[in-house]
């Protein structure tokens, strides 16, 4: 008997929507984290990946949806009646529902802050940024050493000795008393967190934004950018992928989604993670028509930075 045909993991542009909704929510319904409400956000992402000129493999794109999917879930306070054991709404003496607070981990799909924003990590504190004339900005950091960051992301220290990082929640020196600077925080924001002021800088230069995101870190919370900030690490293995990248991973017949999590957070809840990959899989391939297509032959991945396909 032959065997049965491979998938055809190349791709690049639109999924069939209806195709990949129905079957993200008949595969996820049942999760106890799942979150209806997400689905127009996951609808935005995955937009995102169809535009997205470097993801070229089915397999990128089931790992992009994944690893936000899991980065995103996120404890949400949800209401609801209260209900007795034969399941009849429960009311009060004056005859109200009674309303019962329950904290949930729910899929977002969306940018999210940092759980705790960073409290006890020594990027946890603000800094002062004052954007300079010839276009760079100096960084004060609450011990008072400071940084001028050029418009390229490259940092040089302006004080002798200085140092990244504060201790969280030391007394602020008055050299930083004394700036006038703009106070930002660069916790994690994101789909993947991006974390200290240095990373700001550095991965908004490497995206095409200049120091935009060093000016207003809010902006990694916008998706577009959000994605591009994933996009590239995962492509290049830049920034926060430490020289990991997709090419290692999905080439070919190779597909190692357990390792992949080496992009983002070594090896933590790498199978979990890997689990619901391979779940977009299917679902991807479903979507895109190549379930059971011969693959061509895979090339390797040289996109950077981020290229984005025209809007229709």
């Amino acid at each position: 008997m032959a065997p049965p045909p491979k998938p055809n993991y190349q791709h690049a542009g639109a999924y069939d929507r209806p195709s990949f909704q129905n079957a993200f929510t008949e595969t996820f319904a049942k999760s106890g984290r799942y979150n209806a409400a997400a689905v127009p956000d996951m609808l935005v992402l995955l937009g995102l990946i169809e535009r997205d000129a470097g993801i070229t493999d089915v397999r990128q794109a089931a790992y992009m949806l994944a690893t936000v999917m899991w980065e995103t879930t996120y404890p949400t306070t949800v209401t609801h009646v209260a209900v007795n054991k034969k399941g009849r709404p429960m009311v009060d003496k004056k005859g109200r529902p009674v309303i019962v607070k329950q904290r949930k981990w729910l899929m977002t799909m969306a940018p999210v802050n940092e759980i705790g924003q960073g409290k006890g990590r020594k990027y946890h504190e603000p800094v002062k940024v004052k954007l300079l004339p010839d276009g760079s900005v100096r960084i004060t950091e609450q011990d008072g050493d400071q940084f001028q960051v050029t418009a390229a992301g490259v940092v040089t220290p302006l004080t002798k000795k200085a140092r990244m990082g504060t201790i969280d929640g030391g007394a602020a020196a008055k050299a930083y008393d004394d700036d006038d600077g703009v106070e930002h925080a660069y916790f994690g924001r994101g789909y993947v967190q991006l974390t200290w002021w240095s990373n700001y800088a550095s991965s908004g230069a490497a995206i095409g934004r200049g120091l935009d995101l060093l000016l207003d870190p809010e902006l990694v919370k916008t998706p577009e950018i959000a994605y591009a900030l994933m996009s590239h690490g995962m492509r290049t293995g830049k920034g926060f992928a430490n020289g990991h990248k997709f090419s290692q991973y999905f080439a070919g017949d190779l597909t190692q989604y357990e390792a992949a999590r080496r992009m983002v957070n070594g090896n933590d809840h790498a199978a979990d993670i890997a689990a619901l990959a391979r779940k977009f899989e299917t679902i991807l391939l479903a979507a895109s028509g190549k379930a059971a297509e011969a693959p061509p032959p895979a090339a390797p991945l040289r996109m950077s930075p981020l290229q984005m396909a025209p809007l229709p």
